[in-house]
C-alpha cells in the first residue's frame, strides 16, 4: 500500500527516540539534573524529526509527508516553549534544506502548531493520563488536517483518499499510544520514588525509635542511682556498688550510640590493607572475658590472608558477631573462626553450637528493630555488621538451625 511502509517506518523511529532513549535516560541516569535530562529529551525529539523527514511518503516533486508533526507535538507538550521553539526551528531548517514547494507550507503549519502547543502545554501537563492522550491526540490530529489541508487548497497537491486516511489514523495511534505509554511509564516511576522514599523513612523512623528507646533505659537507670547516691547515711560499698551500675549503662548508651553513628556513616574513612588474622586474635583479645565468664571455649584455624578496609570497624564487625555468638550460648558451649582461602576470596567462618534462629527469625536479622535477645538487645550490632562487610566489598550469609547453632560466613576479596 502506497506509504505504508514509510509511514509504519516514522512510527518506529518515534518509538525510540520518544520512548525508549527518555526511558533508558531516565533509568540509568538517576543523578543526573532536571535541566540536562530535558536537554536529552530536546535531543532525541529532533532525532525523531530528522529520521521521519529522511523516510517520507513523496506525493509530488518538492512535496512529502511523514509524521514530524507527531513527534513536535509530544515533545512540545511535554517539554514546553523551549522545546516547541527549538524542535519547530529544526522542522523548518530542515525542510528548507530539502527544498521544494512543501518547505512555505511547513512554516504555515508550525506557526499555527506552535501557538497551539504554547497556550495547551501547562494544561496538558496538568492532567490526568486520560485527558491527556485525548488532549495530546487531539492536537496532533488537528495539525496533521492541518498540514493536508494546506497543502490541498493553497499549495494544489493532488488529493489521495488512501494517502489522507492512512496518514490521519497513523497520526491518531502514534500520538495516543506514545502519550499512553509515556504516562503509565512516568506514574510507575513515580509510585516507586514514593515506595522507596517511605520505606526509607520507615527504616529511619524503626531505627530512631529502637535508639531513643534503648538509650533512654540506662539514662533512666543511671538517674536512679545518681538519685540514690544522694542520700547522706549511704556506705561506701554501696554508693561504689551504685557508681559501678551506672557507669556500665552509661558504657552501654555509649555503645548504642556507636553502633548507630557506625550504620548512618557513608564510608569508611581509613582503609588499608588488613591483615585478617591479627584482626580475629585482636578482636578475641577483647571478647575472652565475655567468653571466659560464659564458659565458652574458643577454637581458631587461621590462615595468613590479606584484605582492604578499616580496621576499627572490622574489628568491630567482628567484636558484634562473635558477641552475638557467645550470648547465644547460656550454659556452655564452642566458638570457632576459620579463616581461609576459597576460590580467589578470602572465606570466614564464625560458628556457634548455641540455640539457633528459625527461619523466621533468620529472614529478619539485621533489621534495626527485630534481635533475638529481648529486651536485652536492639539488632543494631547485626545490622552495623552487615554495612560495614558491603563497605569492603564483601558478602556476608548466615545459616542456622534451632538448637544446633548458627554459621556466619564472610566473604572478602583477597589480596595478594
Amino acid at each position: 500500500m502506497l506509504g505504508l511502509q514509510e509511514l509504519l517506518l516514522n512510527f518506529l523511529f518515534l518509538i525510540v527516540f520518544l520512548l525508549f532513549i527518555p526511558i533508558i535516560s531516565e533509568l540509568n541516569c538517576k543523578l543526573m539534573t532536571y535541566r540536562k535530562k530535558k536537554w536529552i529529551y530536546i535531543i532525541s525529539a529532533s532525532l525523531a524529526i530528522i529520521s521521519c523527514m529522511s523516510f517520507p511518503i513523496p506525493v509530488m516533486d518538492g512535496y512529502f509527508f511523514d509524521l514530524r508533526l507527531v513527534a513536535l507535538t509530544i515533545a512540545g507538550l511535554y517539554g514546553g516553549i523551549p522545546s516547541i521553539l527549538i524542535l519547530g526551528g529544526v522542522i523548518i531548517i530542515c525542510r528548507f534544506i530539502i527544498g521544494g514547494l512543501g518547505a512555505t507550507a511547513t512554516i504555515i503549519v508550525i506557526t499555527l502548531l506552535t501557538i497551539l502547543l504554547s497556550t495547551m502545554y501547562k494544561s496538558f501537563n496538568q492532567s490526568t493520563r486520560t485527558k491527556k492522550v485525548i488532549l495530546g491526540t487531539a492536537l496532533s490530529l488537528t495539525a496533521a488536517i492541518l498540514a493536508l489541508l494546506n497543502s490541498i487548497f493553497i499549495f494544489s497537491m493532488p488529493f489521495s483518499a488512501t494517502l489522507f486516511f492512512l496518514y490521519i489514523i497513523l497520526t491518531i495511534i502514534s500520538t495516543a499510544l506514545l502519550i499512553y505509554f509515556s504516562e503509565v511509564f512516568n506514574e510507575s516511576l513515580f509510585i516507586n520514588k514514593r515506595l522507596a522514599k517511605a520505606e526509607k523513612l520507615e527504616v529511619v523512623s524503626h531505627l530512631a525509635s529502637s535508639v531513643s528507646h534503648e538509650v533512654r533505659n540506662p539514662l533512666t537507670v543511671v538517674k536512679g542511682f545518681l538519685q540514690l547516691m544522694m542520700q547522706n547515711d549511704l556506705p561506701d560499698s554501696q554508693r561504689k556498688g551504685y557508681l559501678k551500675i551506672a557507669i556500665d549503662e552509661v558504657n552501654r548508651a555509649n555503645e548504642i550510640i556507636s553502633d548507630y553513628l557506625t550504620f548512618a556513616k557513608p564510608a569508611p574513612e581509613n582503609v588499608k590493607t588488613l591483615n585478617i588474622k591479627e584482626e580475629i586474635q585482636h578482636t578475641l583479645n577483647l571478647i575472652l572475658p565475655l567468653a571466659n565468664m560464659k564458659g565458652v571455649k574458643v577454637e581458631t584455624e587461621l590462615e595468613e590472608v590479606y584484605t582492604k578496609g578499616d580496621d576499627q570497624l572490622f574489628q568491630q564487625c567482628l567484636l558484634n558477631i562473635t558477641k552475638n555468638c557467645i550470648e547465644a550460648m547460656p550454659a556452655t558451649g564452642t566458638l570457632k573462626i576459620n579463616a581461609e582461602i576459597t576460590n580467589e576470596q578470602i572465606m570466614l567462618i564464625i560458628s556457634d553450637n548455641g540455640k539457633g534462629m528459625t527461619k523466621e527469625q533468620l529472614a529478619r536479622l539485621g533489621e534495626p528493630y527485630f534481635t533475638t535477645k529481648g529486651s536485652e538487645g536492639t539488632g543494631l550490632g547485626m545490622m552495623v555488621a552487615i554495612k560495614i562487610i558491603a563497605s569492603m566489598n564483601g558478602k556476608l550469609s548466615v545459616k542456622s538451625e534451632v538448637n544446633k547453632g548458627t554459621n556466619f560466613y564472610i566473604r572478602l576479596p583477597y589480596l595478594k
